[in-house]
């Protein structure tokens, strides 16, 4: 009985099959990553383009309506905060900062101006 245990053939695979398809593996896996990093540069500029349109945006539209008064708004997936400070060396010009927050409340934009408030 110990012989056949001994004459059986087991089948597997030899050295350069395994090296081989280890490297194969790590060839599929390098170039998967370097997609997926490319896929998430790509998107990162298009986003900081939306937030700064935004910017300009509300911007225009507190100048327009002559909305001087703090506030926050959501559009999509950012957060809009507009803060109105009166300007230290011209008592009648006010100071407006439009920030722009992504989810996560990461700065993405923020513009800045200085306009005579009658």
């Amino acid at each position: 009985m110990l012989q056949k245990f001994i004459e059986k053939k087991y089948k597997a695979s030899t050295l350069p099959e395994v090296m081989i398809a280890l490297a194969i593996t790590s060839f599929c896996t390098t170039l998967a990553v370097i997609i997926y990093l490319n896929i998430q540069q790509s998107t990162l500029p298009f986003i900081k383009m939306k937030s700064n349109e935004l910017a300009v945006k509300y911007l225009n539209e507190t100048v327009i309506k002559k909305d001087f008064i703090d506030n926050s708004y959501s559009e999509e997936e950012f957060t809009i905060k507009k803060v109105i400070v009166r300007n230290t060396a011209f008592s009648d010009c006010v100071d407006i900062t439009i920030t722009v927050f992504n989810i996560n409340k990461k700065k993405l934009s923020q513009l800045q101006t200085t306009l005579y408030a009658d």
